[in-house]
């Protein structure tokens, strides 16, 4: 059960680039973050961009269930210098990184002791006002010994930078698994992107 949990922790922690460049660092607009979200508590802000070669690489703020037990989620704003981005899901920018990041998952199974087991279908998280906020991939990890967890990697483009949530929750049933993801990922969503503009007043004819 310990190398389990650990490698729950593990499939969450930094991944290969998360990034921003701008006059307000990512770190700082992470750990404004509240401490309680959608039932997850926010620990550490690590700051990848200030590292050497970290350029691009951005920022990532952990999550762990408020009320205790196994399960994990990191948030990461990062940009990887690219810059135009489209906000959104519908990008092919989006894609690849929804590709790079299972890819990651995939490449460390070996070391972490378990395998891809299944993929879901793609869902999608919508942010404020109905607006595309993350398209998701949920993935079956299956662990040696037998335990398994939903892992869900979503990546969308917010204020021309990628937002990319990972979260990883003991496998149960797929419909509980997926309502904790939409739960927490809209509470990102609502706290990171901005709020659609509000309606223009128009004054009655003469």
């Amino acid at each position: 059960m310990r190398h389990w949990v650990l490698a729950l922790l593990l499939l969450a922690g930094p991944a290969a680039g998360q990034g921003l460049k701008g006059p307000a660092p990512v770190e700082s607009r992470l750990g404004g973050l509240p401490a309680d979200l959608a039932g997850w508590r926010r620990g550490a802000v690590t700051d990848f961009e200030s590292r050497p070669g970290g350029a691009g690489l951005g920022a990532g703020a952990e999550f762990r269930p408020a009320v205790g037990g196994p399960g994990v989620a990191t948030v990461y704003l990062y940009d990887r210098g690219m810059t135009g981005l489209r906000e959104g899901i519908g990008s092919p920018e989006v894609e690849g990184e929804i590709r790079t990041a299972v890819g990651e998952i995939e490449a460390v199974g070996q070391l972490r002791r378990y395998r891809v087991a299944g993929r879901g279908a793609p869902l999608d998280i919508a942010g404020p006002g109905g607006r595309p906020g993350l398209r998701c991939q949920p993935l079956v990890l299956a662990f040696e010994g037998g335990n398994r967890a939903d892992s869900t990697v979503c990546v969308g483009v917010v204020q021309g930078r990628f937002l990319k949530l990972r979260m990883t929750l003991p496998a149960t049933a797929e419909d509980v698994s997926a309502k904790v993801l939409a739960g927490f990922g809209q509470a990102v969503l609502a706290e990171l992107q901005p709020a659609p503009p509000a309606p223009v007043a128009r004054r009655a004819g003469r």
